[in-house]
């Protein structure tokens, strides 16, 4: 079984998620009392967002880069940015490494692919659904995004940074990300992209069943790629 990095911490919420994904992934797999192979740098995310907020993305690119730089060094064998806006940076952080880095954007348009899709409603920070750095890369795919109006993307980026971020999980919050997706379905999404890694906080299987449409949780197809190349398919 090959080690697996995390760079997390971008919320801890969502890295906590990772890591039980991961773990209980290798169990149901493997069985008995094995679990997953992990090396992990959480970075203090009050240092992070500012540079978000300032497009100071460069900045935040170098200080990722030295925490990759730090998990190869660790001993691990691929890697994983843990959070979906921070793929904003993927290139500075690949360039420092020379294990691969396992990229969201790439995993999802795989699951969606692989559902026989072509067109999805993306959910995200404001960043993921505003700039083009994940938009592009699941194009890449093969996979065309609608975003919600402004208004709505303001109303997600506030349930990501003011609620799920700081562990707080409420009905109304989650009512509205099922009503903003909707809106997307009724836009002619084939289906919904949770991507924010803490949008699965709120989200859950049994709650996107009245979507009507397939919803691809990013964490966990994330972990679930992961896996398959840390046991060797």
């Amino acid at each position: 079984m090959q080690r697996i990095g995390i760079i997390g911490g971008m919320s801890w919420e969502s890295t906590a998620e990772y890591l039980r994904s991961l773990n209980q992934g290798v169990r149901e797999r493997l069985g008995g009392l094995h679990s997953a192979r992990l090396v992990v740098a959480t970075v203090d995310f009050a240092a992070v967002e500012p540079l978000q907020v300032a497009y100071r993305w460069g900045e935040a690119g170098d200080l990722l880069a030295a925490e990759a730089r730090g998990l190869e060094a660790a001993g691990a064998d691929l890697l994983l940015i843990a959070t979906n806006t921070m793929h904003r940076v993927f290139d500075a952080v690949a360039g420092a490494v020379s294990v691969p880095v396992l990229h969201l954007a790439d995993v999802t348009a795989a699951a969606v692919r692989a559902a026989g899709l072509s067109r999805v409603g993306l959910l995200a920070t404001r960043y993921t659904m505003e700039q083009d750095f994940y938009r592009a890369r699941l194009a890449e795919g093969g996979v065309t995004t609608i975003v919600p109006g402004e208004a709505d993307r303001e109303e997600v980026q506030r349930i990501v940074f003011e609620e799920l971020c700081v562990g707080r999980v409420e009905d109304a919050s989650r009512r509205r990300l099922l009503a903003v997706a909707a809106g997307l379905v009724a836009a002619g999404a084939e289906g919904i992209v949770l991507g924010c890694t803490e949008l699965e906080l709120s989200v859950g299987p049994d709650d996107a069943h009245g979507l009507a449409v397939p919803v691809f949780p990013t964490t966990a197809l994330h972990c679930r790629a992961a896996l398959d190349l840390a046991l060797g398919g």
